[in-house]
């Protein structure tokens, strides 16, 4: 295939793995992010016989599905943010915008990912440390951001992962200490709007 320039939908038709696949997504996306800033996108293609569509695509999936570190992922943005504003004196506010869906639909990947045991385990150590800031279970659980974090909590409520004893501590540490009224009745809002979720599954899945 050496002298022809590929897109993803190419590659994936490849009689290569799928494990080789996601091998040389890994790699080409790394090898991008670790480049000088002056290594552009248009020579990492030429590189690896990719468009440059299919570049950014392979980088994309690379991204989405964690085969790279989240400080890759970083390293992916300034990068394409330097490069577009040196062709268009923009700020990079489009590659922001897209990094950041990009970012939302890797964790969403990744908490689908945690088995409902773990989601258990974690959400239940929470709901028993209400004193804990959220960062404190980021880190200890070695989870990517707390927003993810915050992902888990809802998932074990709405997917009826945890009892509702355990639910209405997770409600209760997250009111506590909103003082503001405006605040307090959105967040009260959301976890209405859980307990709605959480009564649906309930019926479409009774508990055994």
């Amino acid at each position: 295939m050496a002298g022809e320039y590929r897109t993803f939908k190419q590659l994936q038709k490849e009689k290569m793995t799928f494990e080789e696949l996601k091998s040389f997504a890994k790699e080409v996306t790394e090898a991008y992010a670790k480049s000088d800033i002056a290594y552009s996108q248009t020579n990492t293609a030429k590189d690896n016989y990719l468009t440059k569509k299919g570049l950014r695509d392979v980088m994309d999936y690379a991204i989405v599905t964690n085969l790279v570190s989240r400080e890759t992922c970083e390293q992916v943005l300034q990068k394409a943010i330097s490069n577009q504003r040196k062709k268009t004196q923009e700020t990079g506010s489009s590659s922001i915008t897209h990094h950041k869906e990009l970012i939302r639909r890797r964790e969403e990947f990744l908490l689908n990912a945690y088995a409902r045991a773990e989601v258990q385990k974690i959400a239940k150590d929470i709901a028993e440390h209400p004193d804990y800031p959220i960062h404190y279970f980021t880190l200890k659980n070695n989870i990517e951001s707390d927003r993810l974090t915050k992902g888990i909590l809802k998932r074990a409520i709405v997917e009826n992962i945890v009892s509702d004893e355990v639910m209405e501590k997770i409600i209760e540490r997250s009111l506590k200490g909103i003082e503001i009224n405006r605040v307090k009745h959105k967040a009260k809002q959301y976890f209405a709007a859980l307990k709605k979720q959480r009564e649906e599954n309930q019926t479409k899945s009774p508990q055994k």
